[in-house]
């Protein structure tokens, strides 16, 4: 009896020391590295509050174009205060390194649509409006760049294919305003 007594106490203290080392192998930054993110959370929801402020929220038609960006921005805001309140708690394991490689061509790819699909002015340059035409293709095969495997002619495809879909169902199915080739048809 005193011999297996003996062993589940050291059993005991081996497995409490195992704990600790586990314990103490957790990185120290996995809860700044989570606050981090809820705050990047919050400014990209607050940007998006404050970009969409001119945009109207319901008209006398119904429903304005300014609603689903603030809805969004609004959603983003609270996935971010939730981000934050969750970085106190136990913070667990690290989730890894950014995929900063795959990341890069999506920013790009909705940067690059945002600044064609309507034009704009920075300063002195001025991108014209190239409507949906240009902007879906474009967007399509930077965002397309991130995959490893992509092929430009398979993203030349998806991306005709794709912006035939986007530009049947937003202007003609919806009925949305939004310019298809100003610089070829007019609208």
């Amino acid at each position: 009896m005193g011999r297996g007594g003996a062993g589940r106490r050291h059993q005991g203290r081996v497995t409490c020391r195992i704990s600790r080392s586990i314990r103490s192998r957790r990185p120290k930054t996995a809860g700044r590295d989570e606050r981090i993110a809820g705050l990047v959370l919050l400014a990209l929801g607050g940007l998006g509050l404050w970009g969409g402020v001119d945009l109207p929220f319901m008209t006398s038609d119904g429903v304005g174009s300014g609603l689903m960006p603030r809805i969004l921005s609004l959603m983003i805001v609270a996935l971010g205060i939730l981000q934050i309140a969750f970085s106190f708690k136990d913070p667990g394991p690290s989730t890894g390194h950014w995929a900063i490689r795959e990341t890069i061509p999506v920013v790009l790819g909705v940067i690059l649509f945002a600044i064609t699909i309507r034009g704009y002015h920075i300063g002195p340059i001025a991108i014209p409006n190239l409507g949906m035409a240009v902007a879906c293709p474009l967007a399509i095969i930077a965002s397309g760049l991130a995959a490893r495997d992509s092929r430009l002619p398979e993203l030349l495809v998806f991306a005709v294919v794709l912006t035939t879909f986007c530009i049947g169902l937003f202007r003609y199915a919806l009925g949305l305003s939004v310019p298809v080739a100003p610089w070829l048809l007019g609208y």
